[in-house]
């Protein structure tokens, strides 16, 4: 059966208009069952589908997007002629996340990109060529944004997240422009997989929620046949994650995605007792007075060596867990323009990530898995 499973897990290796209601009330009632993910709904009318994006920026609370997609206006019922209205199947599309780069090839459209933001930071093979080409422009970054680019590309809808509030200030910017944008939190999912299931949201512009829904179930039951293989485990190694920056350690909540991948994993995450879903600063000290009990430290920035860690702080190099090389970090699958592919096809493949790491916290759980995104450092 674990044969088996691993075959399954390599054989599916990744190798509208301006929201014109914003309602900050209440939630939109739950039209859609989803499994995982709490930032979207959609209501399939047949005709049309309404989807329903929530609280797409951190700390925002009771704000909602409303889109309708449909072929043809004239479907519409009356009652929805106000919302941001989407012609599907979409053709032209401009994405500022690599995220939402993945989740478009996954569905087999990558075609239909004609702008992102951050091309240094792509990884897939032909998403590059596309930039290289000159099929792919890069229209800027936050405040950078190229808007006399992006009204060139004529985009059929515009995929935006935000980190922060100030983001409507480029929504109303673009509402201007009369660019359709939709908003999108993925990145604020807890669970790995409410991650993943944002690839229905994106489907549904494509026409392609069969094919969505297929590749979603193939990836759930993954992650839950190796949570459930961690489960087997007979201890869990104690784990620090991440790596201070600028004398701030940014750890991870958790309740985050991150914490819930080393739960699952069969790990012991150091600060599981903070219940936050975002990063919390701390300082140095407090940092390391947990990390001496660390047996494993995974994800430690842009550190690719131990000499790298030890460069930051020398007392790193005095953990036990750096002296016994159980250093290991996400930068496996990258390539010289700095893009790093956990941070693109992972979100799709949380069950790889997840192999990953029981790989290294369990490595006789999984002896014969291949890391596809971690390396040990050395």
């Amino acid at each position: 059966m674990r044969c088996l499973m691993l075959l399954l897990l390599g054989s599916v290796l990744l190798g509208c208009q301006n929201p014109s209601r914003t309602r900050t009330d209440s939630p939109h009632p739950a039209y859609s069952s989803n499994s995982y993910a709490s930032g979207f709904s959609i209501r399939d009318e047949g005709s049309y589908k309404v989807l329903t994006v929530r609280n797409p920026w951190q700390y925002s609370r009771n704000i909602s997007y409303d889109y309708v997609l449909s072929s043809r206006r004239d479907l519409l019922p009356d009652s929805l002629q106000d919302l941001s209205w989407i012609r599907t199947p979409v053709e032209r599309v401009v994405v500022l996340s690599t995220t939402h780069v993945a989740m478009i090839e996954q569905l087999g459209q990558a075609s239909s990109l004609v702008g992102l933001s951050g091309s240094d930071f792509i990884y897939s093979p032909e998403i590059r060529e596309r930039i290289s080409s000159g099929r792919l422009a890069d229209v800027g970054y936050g405040q950078g944004l190229n808007y006399e680019s992006i009204v060139e590309l004529d985009p059929d809808v515009m995929f935006i997240y935000g980190v922060e509030g100030n983001v409507v200030a480029t929504l109303e910017k673009l509402k201007e422009l009369k660019i359709p944008v939709v908003f999108c939190g993925e990145y604020l999912e807890p669970h790995p997989l409410g991650k993943t299931e944002w690839i229905h949201f994106f489907s549904c512009f494509y026409n392609q929620e069969e094919q969505a829904s297929e590749f979603f179930h193939l990836i759930d039951s993954s992650y839950t046949h190796l949570s459930a293989l961690a489960l087997q485990a007979k201890n869990k190694p104690k784990v620090l994650t991440g790596l201070p920056w600028k004398d701030t350690w940014h750890m991870a909540g958790g309740g985050s995605f991150a914490a819930r991948l080393i739960e699952d994993a069969g790990g012991d995450f150091l600060w599981s007792d903070n219940t936050s879903t975002q990063a919390i600063p701390l300082d140095l000290e407090s940092v390391y007075l947990r990390a001496v009990n660390a047996g494993v430290w995974i994800n430690p920035g842009a550190a690719s060596s131990l000499e790298d860690i030890g460069s930051l702080d020398e007392r790193f190099l005095d953990l036990s867990v750096v002296s016994n090389s159980r250093v290991y970090n996400n930068n496996l699958r990258t390539n010289q323009e700095g893009g790093n592919d956990y941070w693109e096809s992972g979100t799709l493949r949380p069950d790889l990530i997840l192999a990953d790491l029981i790989r290294i916290f369990h490595p006789e759980l999984l002896p014969d898995h291949d890391w596809v995104y971690y390396r040990q450092l050395k």
